[in-house]
């Protein structure tokens, strides 16, 4: 698209940004919840993400998933599994990660992934206006 004078190519930009702002808007969300859960959310990403942020430089790991307790105090409430994950390092130590760092590492890394995968796809999106919106030469 070509305007005639700088004034109007600068105002069909900032429209054209809001309406991208939107757009992007709701490709971060999608992915986030969506994108992120779908490609993270394996038992094996899981590990990696938690090993990664918990045990940087562990040589093995060993999981223990227990059976399944209840997560309130309500005795209505919701039941989930622990799970614990002993890391080995090499000069003969070991760290425990508790079933709430997994589960913050676990829910953390989909979410995060997710919205990482959102934005590098929004910020491509926000450049279009400099690129298709200019002024007309002459």
């Amino acid at each position: 698209m070509k305007l005639n004078s700088a004034r109007e190519v600068w105002i069909a930009r900032i429209i054209a940004w809001v309406v991208l702002g939107a757009i992007s808007c709701g490709i971060i969300f999608m992915a986030t919840f969506t994108v992120g859960p779908a490609l993270f959310g394996g038992q094996s990403a899981t590990d990696k993400i938690a090993l990664a942020l918990f045990c940087p430089g562990a040589e093995s790991s060993t999981l223990q998933e227990g059976a399944s307790t209840q997560t309130t105090s309500d005795p209505t409430g919701p039941y989930g599994h622990t799970v614990e994950v002993t890391c080995y390092f090499a000069d003969g130590s070991t760290k425990t990660i508790r079933n709430e760092q997994y589960a913050l590492a676990s829910i953390g890394g989909m979410f995060g992934f997710g919205g990482l995968i959102g934005v590098v796809i929004s910020i491509p999106l926000m450049l279009v206006p400099l690129i298709l919106i200019r002024r007309k030469k002459g």
